[in-house]
């Protein structure tokens, strides 16, 4: 049978009017469908024709197409309950005939030939040897939607071998929505090819009049055009992705840290090569295997999938992953999932190897531990040796000067050992980041070594306390802090007002001593005034400075717990307490006051001593 070529006709004036073939005496047509309904109008008509011409009918079709021709040939006038019309009208069912044909997923051509001739000739027979055979097919279908387009040419071009033995009428179908994709555009101009004439779907042989067939003629091949140029868009958008993709893809397989993808099932699909590199393993060693292999800890790993599978997106998760060659390493991870329609396709992870950092963080941390030891420790021993100088202070009053001046430097020297390792401890704290707290409490343990240092220091160097009296003491030293801190200092002390116990002269001058440093060193006041009284059973010390104030969460606990926060303030406490006396603060931003209050043992009340000159110092 000879096949159409649609290129070789030229242009027509107009379009033809379709007869729909209906009386070929032998022909392949292909109807197209959108509708069922119009299928089984056209096959009726093809059908009925033969029959009403005394010919004979084979229909090779599904369930549902047959039960629509039989009831449209019955309405035309077709009884095919009677004995005659069964005969020449022959009905099989598409599926289980081409099964009987079928070898693999290709049509066997003798199969075909037996079963389906024999089929053809007893429908000839049931007319008449001359009489004409309309045969519908559509077998070919059944494959196109199975997605067998080669085996359904195949069949195709099996028809028409068979046409040369047999003469019959044929007429296949198709539905246009199995042509929707771009691709099945060659198959389709061949499945065209193998046919004699093309009926199209009822879009167009619907249409009544040449001019709406032009018109629609026009609207197709507008469409095809835009078609056209939305394929060639489509095209350079595809590539254009291809290329971005392709992009992407090098970056990662390229990037400084670590990237893998993840599947459903948890199997690593992908790993680029500086993950490969930090693990050890090549491609095939990792990609396919479960992620949880991996991880040295499992609830690490279960944790990081329930995170997941909540649809959360993890940033920083810490966890150790293990090496091929037994080792491990610290990474943090990054990861978030892919969903469609409800479903998790895979998860992308971005890994950081932080193994450096770790030990260097666990290393931080066992120095901190050791450096706090060490602190506590320096501590203890400048608290015995504060605590012994204390407790020797007014003994040493008591000594003669030789006997003062060697145990005061043996406790100078001993004391200021401790504070050469505390300040080399210091140094250390300072320079790892881990020390801040601690340098910081060891900055203040090494002021409160330098204060009991400056006691030493004077008990060293004349005035001596038992020969000025505190008036003069007082005078005598906060004439060297003014000169020294450049702060002015006024002081209101009466030379009259006597002597005190010494204990009590030498607290009283230490507490002068930490007040001034302070106002100083941390209030920055530029004028201190300094007041020293004697009542008939008590000392007053007031200590009034411009600096900056105390802060109100400090001077609040000093409220609350009646002792200090600060070296300075805590010394004085402790001196004050030791006496039985009473410390005052008042801080209002603008300045700092201290006022103590301390009593005068009764049998110290009525001493009374005359000053006596400032001596030179040593």
């Amino acid at each position: 049978m000879s096949t159409v070529n649609l290129s070789s006709f030229g242009t027509p004036p107009a379009a033809p009017l379709v007869h729909w073939h209906e009386d070929d005496g032998q022909s392949h047509v292909v109807q197209l469908y959108s509708s069922d309904e119009f299928l089984v109008d056209g096959v009726s008509r093809f059908i009925g024709t033969a029959l009403g011409s005394g010919g004979s009918g084979l229909i090779v079709a599904t369930p549902a197409h047959e039960a629509g021709i039989r009831a449209r040939l019955q309405v035309n006038g077709f009884d095919l309950r009677t004995k005659a019309l069964q005969s020449r009208c022959i009905f099989l069912d598409a599926a289980d005939t081409l099964s009987g044909f079928m070898t693999g997923n290709s049509p066997d051509p003798d199969k075909f030939s037996i079963l389906i001739g024999s089929r053809i000739e007893a429908a000839r027979q049931a007319s008449g040897s001359d009489a004409r055979v309309a045969v519908f097919g559509e077998m070919v279908a059944l494959l196109w939607a199975e997605g067998k387009a080669e085996a359904a040419i195949q069949l195709e071009q099996l028809w028409n071998v068979l046409a040369q033995t047999h003469a019959f009428s044929l007429r296949c179908a198709y539905p246009m929505q199995g042509f929707d994709h771009d691709q099945d555009a060659q198959s389709f101009l061949k499945i065209c090819e193998e046919h004699s004439a093309v009926i199209p779907s009822e879009s167009y042989t619907t249409l009544t009049s040449d001019e709406e067939r032009l018109r629609n003629i026009g609207f197709l091949q507008q469409r095809a055009q835009a078609l056209e140029q939305e394929k060639l868009g489509r095209k350079h958008a595809e590539n254009s992705l291809r290329l971005r993709e392709a992009e992407l893809a090098d970056l990662l397989e390229n990037a400084p840290e670590g990237v893998q993808r993840v599947g459903s099932d948890q199997r690593i699909s992908w790993a680029n090569a500086a993950l490969l590199e930090l693990l050890g393993y090549t491609a095939e060693e990792y990609t396919g295997h479960s992620l949880a292999e991996f991880y040295v800890n499992r609830e690490t790993f279960a944790e990081l999938w329930r995170r997941l599978m909540a649809r959360e997106d993890i940033s920083n998760f810490p966890a150790e992953l293990r090496c091929k060659n037994g080792s491990s390493k610290h990474v943090l991870i990054h990861s978030n999932g892919l969903w469609e329609e409800g479903r998790f396709v895979h998860t992308r992870c971005f890994i950081r190897d932080v193994t450096e950092q770790r030990r260097a963080e666990i290393a931080l941390r066992e120095s901190e531990a050791r450096l706090r030891k060490a602190k506590q420790e320096l501590e203890h021993i400048v608290q015995q040796r504060t605590a012994a100088l204390r407790r020797l202070s007014a003994h040493i009053l008591e000594l003669q000067d030789a006997e003062r001046r060697r145990i005061a430097r043996e406790l100078h020297d001993s004391l200021g050992q401790y504070l050469a390792v505390l300040k080399l401890n210091i140094e250390m704290l300072r320079q790892n980041p881990a020390g801040d707290e601690l340098w910081k409490e060891s900055e203040n343990l090494m002021e409160r070594c330098i204060s009991e240092m400056r006691t030493l220091s004077y008990l060293l160097h004349p005035p001596m306390i038992d020969e000025a009296g505190l008036a003069s003491a007082a005078r005598w030293y906060i004439d060297g802090f003014g000169e020294r801190s450049g702060t002015k200092v006024s002081l209101d002390a009466k030379e009259e007002m006597g002597r005190l116990p010494a204990q009590m002269e030498l607290a009283l001058f230490r507490i002068l001593q930490e007040a001034l440093t302070n106002a100083h060193r941390h209030a920055k006041a530029s004028h201190v005034a300094v007041r020293i009284a004697r009542a008939k059973d008590e000392v007053l010390l007031e200590i009034t400075d411009n600096g900056c104030g105390m802060p109100p969460e400090v001077l609040r606990r000093f409220v609350e717990s009646g002792s200090g926060t600060g070296v300075g303030l805590t010394g004085m406490c402790e001196r004050v307490r030791e006496l039985g006396g009473q410390l005052d603060v008042d801080s209002n931003g603008a300045g700092t006051s201290l006022r103590v209050r301390v009593p005068i043992p009764r049998r110290s009340r009525s001493t009374q001593v005359n000053s006596a000159s400032l001596p030179a110092a040593d």
